[in-house]
């Protein structure tokens, strides 16, 4: 694997880190939206998706370099989702929003990383890249689906 490949592996990683983090900072409020279960896969999966992203980049030799660009990216990530959700974290609507752009992003960075896969002839990382593009989609979509019946229930209360 090269440093472009490394690089975009540590971004997929920061992006199952702050997942899983975002998760757990708003879990109260996403639980009751959610469910349990729900919120319970959601940490499960990114946590999944961080250890076969280190295992490749190991694998691949380029685990410093993954490191290092997924402390840089977890930092923005970071920084832009605390400046959106500010103290709204007990809002199950909040996060959801945020999650929005958060998915759409963690979209197109699995589909970068599909296509270096692609690239490089690597099965096993073009499998986890199609797993976590079609992952995101549903996560989106949970968002979407979540989003609009609030805005259903808003839009006719009295």
């Amino acid at each position: 694997m090269n440093e472009f490949v490394g690089k975009k592996l540590g971004e997929l990683l920061a992006f199952s880190r702050i997942g899983t983090e975002t998760y757990e900072k708003g879990r109260p409020a996403l639980v009751t939206a959610l469910t349990e279960e729900t919120v319970t896969d959601v940490e499960e999966k990114n946590r999944m998706h961080a250890e076969e992203i280190i295992r490749i980049a190991t694998e691949g030799g380029v685990i410093d370099i993954t490191q290092t660009k997924a402390t840089t990216t977890e930092a923005k990530l970071r920084s832009m989702r605390d400046l959106y959700v500010a103290d709204q974290w007990d809002n199950a609507t909040e996060l959801m929003e945020w999650s929005g752009f958060f998915e759409g992003a963690a979209i197109v960075h699995w589909a970068l990383m599909r296509g270096a896969a692609a690239g490089t002839g690597n099965d096993e990382l073009l499998a986890l890249t199609e797993e976590g593009v079609n992952w995101h989609y549903e996560m989106i979509e949970l968002a979407e689906g979540h989003l609009e019946s609030i805005g259903t229930d808003k839009a006719s209360a009295i």
